[in-house]
């Protein structure tokens, strides 16, 4: 099976290394088809010898690649992110919407909402998990109680930047570690830290020595953090209702999420959540997720 990977590098390289590791028979290649023009031009030459491709991201505008992926008649698969679905969704309602590689592909998705928003469009998907978990080493006691989150620089209103400022005054004595963010024309508290861009090792450090994970993102797909997050035994508070985590969306609701986790973190003894770190590992263990996943591509190869 010869099976080429476009779309953005962050999810789309990584997929690829997993897929050949786990499935030597079988060829899988990353090309980054929106930044590169030196990668479209590989594409078009690997594409005629190509059992399958994988978008990942949801296509419903013009795509160059997508028309060649047509044209050769080669199976697609689109894997649907979070900003994908949000652009659907507004297409849909403005009527332009372009629904071509949508009908002619297989549609994923990897969590429940995603599904139930693209269906609010008419487009039909299936859930399928690529993100995994590593075997991760909790830390045994926390020091104190902080909270960790992830901002970009250039996404602050869009990551929930004002709620995090508005908490940081509610709990005066909690550090609040933002990670992603270097600089901020906002006025925050002494008690917000901000780390910038650190390296992935550094970033999953402070995960496992931090307590509590804030994702307030005003729209969300499956979330790698916040399943790192809860790998490490952490107590995860979201804007998107999911397994494990505390769901809040107003300031009310989210200050009472942290304190229904801060008396959660205390009668541990400040230790990390175990019983979701042993599910975690069981459920989205690496080897289970892209073995799965790879079963998924070659049932669709092979039909």
């Amino acid at each position: 099976m010869r099976v080429l990977i476009n779309g953005l590098p962050l999810f789309g390289e990584r997929l690829a290394k997993d897929l050949q590791k786990f499935d030597k028979h079988s060829s899988y290649i990353f090309f980054d088809t929106y930044y590169s023009k030196w990668a479209k031009i590989k594409f078009f030459f690997h594409l005629p010898f190509a059992d399958l491709v994988i978008s990942m991201n949801g296509v419903t505008d013009e795509s160059g690649s997508l028309n060649l992926v047509m044209k050769f008649r080669k199976k697609l698969i689109l894997q649907w992110m979070g900003t994908d679905v949000l652009l659907a969704i507004d297409r849909f309602k403005n009527k332009t919407i372009n629904t071509k590689y949508v009908d002619y592909s297989k549609n994923f998705v990897d969590a429940d909402w995603l599904r139930d928003e693209l269906l609010s469009v008419k487009i039909k998907s299936e859930k399928l998990h690529f993100k995994y978990v590593e075997v991760n080493s909790p830390i045994q006691k926390y020091n104190s109680i902080s909270i960790m989150s992830y901002v970009p620089q250039n996404r602050q209103d869009f990551y929930g930047m004002d709620k995090i400022i508005e908490l940081a005054l509610i709990f005066p004595n909690i550090e609040f570690l933002l990670f992603g963010l270097d600089k901020t024309d906002k006025i925050i508290p002494e008690n917000i830290k901000l780390f910038g861009w650190v390296n992935p090792n550094v970033f999953n450090e402070y995960l496992r020595k931090t307590p509590i994970f804030l994702r307030l993102t005003e729209h969300d797909g499956f979330s790698l953090a916040v399943l790192e997050a809860l790998s490490f035994g952490a107590e995860a508070i979201t804007s998107f209702e999911s397994d494990f985590v505390h769901n809040a969306n107003t300031i009310d609701e989210i200050k009472d999420a942290i304190n229904t986790a801060i008396n959660a973190i205390e009668k541990r003894n400040f230790e990390p959540n175990l019983s979701v770190i042993e599910i975690l590992n069981k459920e989205f263990k690496k080897d289970k997720i892209i073995l799965n996943y790879i079963q998924k591509l070659k049932e669709i190869a092979d039909n």
